[in-house]
């Protein structure tokens, strides 16, 4: 009897917000039995080569150790590891996410992308810690990129976050977010984005596939006609935001405009009101339609 192979579309390392190395998700990827795993961090592609990288060397190591027993507690499955990301984008007022697939991680346009939103993190981080320190909050820059590995890593508002709580001027990340840095608190600064026919055209030109991410969130379903026209490629349907209802709506428009469904935990770290690691439990059927539309 075989058994069912699931996929996990959409999760981040501590290349950006999450809290595992690119490692560690390999590690619960491949404990969790999945098939396919993308690590899709915000606006950053440095955790795809450190996964695949992982990857092939506990593969590597199991096909090694497989005569023991010591291999029986780990996936017998390869883990594909597809080259994944999440691009901030906006159209007019709204924030919107798009999902890159199956692109170059080392394509050069796309690099140059990430590289101009990794400055400009940086010079709102700076922004924001100053309107904290006027606001009679004592944060400094250094103690943020701490957090953001150094600076090795685009620094974000969780960033932020996680050092207000470290030097008890929060109780905690909601703490931090709802008095400080949540879209309509005193210290927040508008994130610079690109427009979506932008972000899709980069992920395009690096070969990918792009899809919107959790639409529900968006609610904007009116603006999805236009991201097609500028090329969208896919809708993610399985996501933690969206109920049952949403998942059979969003699956019928993905299909009524020619899009494939993906999906995804969404995952950034251990919580308890969320879902783990490929708990979505998206069938891999999705992945085959992502790689038949690149074909």
């Amino acid at each position: 009897m075989s058994v069912e192979c699931y996929i996990d579309l959409h999760a981040h390392s501590d290349c950006s917000d999450g809290v595992d190395t690119p490692e560690e998700l390999v590690s619960k990827a491949r404990a969790a039995g999945l098939c396919a795993l993308a690590i899709t961090d915000h606006d950053a592609v440095d955790g795809v080569e450190r996964a695949r990288h992982e990857s092939a060397r506990r593969e590597s190591a199991r096909c090694e150790s497989a005569r023991h027993e010591s291999a029986r507690h780990e996936s017998a499955r390869d883990l594909e590891i597809v080259p994944g990301v999440e691009l901030s984008a906006r159209d007019g007022d709204s924030d919107v996410h798009i999902l890159g697939y199956f692109f170059d991680p080392g394509n050069r346009s796309l690099l140059s992308y990430l590289e101009t939103f990794r400055s400009q993190r940086l010079h709102r981080a700076k922004g924001i810690v100053r309107k904290l320190n006027d606001l009679g909050v004592p944060l400094d820059l250094e103690s943020v990129i701490a957090h953001a590995k150094d600076g090795k890593t685009s620094v974000g508002r969780p960033h932020i976050a996680r050092a207000l709580v470290e030097s008890n001027q929060a109780i905690s990340i909601q703490d931090a977010f709802t008095r400080y840095l949540g879209n309509h608190a005193p210290a927040y600064l508008p994130k610079v984005f690109f427009a979506v026919e932008d972000a899709i055209r980069v992920i395009h030109e690096a070969g990918g596939a792009a899809v919107l991410a959790h639409p529900g969130s968006l609610r904007r379903d009116e603006l999805i006609p236009g991201f097609v026209k500028s090329g969208l490629d896919g809708l993610e349907v399985i996501h933690p935001d969206h109920s049952g209802t949403a998942r059979r709506y969003y699956g019928q428009l993905a299909a009524k405009h020619g899009l494939v469904a993906t999906g995804g935990s969404d995952y950034h770290g251990p919580r308890a009101d969320r879902c783990g690691l490929g708990g979505m439990k998206v069938p891999l059927h999705h992945l085959t339609e992502l790689k038949r539309i690149l074909a």
